[in-house]
């Protein structure tokens, strides 16, 4: 297993997903477990993932970002 911090980004931009990913892939330090574009995708990655760092917009649709803190809480 690796020692890199794991990561779920979810926001229903999908350009700044995939700038973020790609930026934080660059690093070296960080492992994308996961893109959503919309809080019901998210809570079932986050779930299946179990990402150490979550990235969240508020605004999502499907269910907000409070939603998906709550739920996953």
């Amino acid at each position: 297993m690796d020692n890199l911090t794991s990561i779920l980004i979810a926001d229903n931009a999908e350009e700044f997903c995939t700038s973020l990913t790609a930026n934080l892939n660059r690093s070296g330090l960080w492992r994308i477990v996961g893109t959503a574009n919309d809080g019901e995708r998210a809570i079932a990655l986050i779930k299946e993932r179990k990402p150490q760092v979550l990235v969240l917009d508020l605004m999502l649709p499907k269910q907000d970002g409070l939603s998906v803190l709550k739920t996953i809480s």
